[in-house]
């Protein structure tokens, strides 16, 4: 009795896994679309989440472009610093700031950026203005006396259209620099 119920204790722990490796095999060209599919929306910048187990796009980061991929805004951010610059209050009779953009991404996606266009309130004496070069992340620096909203449109080697970013500019009294926190992520490619 004893043999016959460690043999059916034997048969019963392989069953699942005999069960799953004919099914697998069975559904083999059903269960490679599958991957194939979900590798490309994760190369994508797609997240795939099972259970505790996340594969793909992390909140916060940007993406590493593929070779032949599109560069989208998963591949690139607008960030800036504001600081009061009294220097400025008299000329134009309120308080002034100056605030700083930069083009923020891996640098192997900087290094396909081959210039930026900043588009800025019609109020300001030159509302469309080209950033800096690769070496300043395509910097912009302007005086502001409130808050604003600032688009970009990123030019990217090969690709008919920009990518579009936008950020809002709030104003604050004194901020860390962008140099050395976030600039010059292009020097490291």
């Amino acid at each position: 009795m004893s043999e016959t119920s460690t043999l059916l204790s034997a048969i019963g722990s392989l069953a699942w896994p005999i069960i799953f490796a004919v099914t697998l095999f069975h559904f083999r060209d059903l269960a490679r679309s599958i991957i194939q599919a979900s590798l490309g929306r994760v190369r994508q910048g797609d997240e795939i989440r099972v259970g505790i187990v996340t594969i793909g796009k992390a909140a916060g980061q940007l993406q590493v472009p593929i070779e032949g991929q599109r560069l989208t805004d998963n591949h690139f951010a607008l960030i800036h610093r504001s600081w009061r610059s009294e220097k400025h209050d008299a000329a134009h009779g309120r308080p002034m700031y100056r605030f700083h953009v930069i083009v923020f991404g891996t640098p192997e996606a900087l290094a396909q950026v081959e210039y930026v266009v900043y588009r800025l309130e019609d109020a300001y004496p030159t509302p469309v203005q080209i950033g800096g070069t690769l070496s300043t992340n395509f910097e912009l620096n302007e005086l502001a006396n409130g808050y604003s909203l600032i688009r970009a449109e990123v030019y990217v080697e090969g690709q008919a259209q920009p990518v579009r970013l936008s950020r809002f500019i709030d104003l604050t009294d004194a901020s860390p620099p962008l140099k050395g926190t976030y600039q010059n992520m292009a020097a490291r490619a």
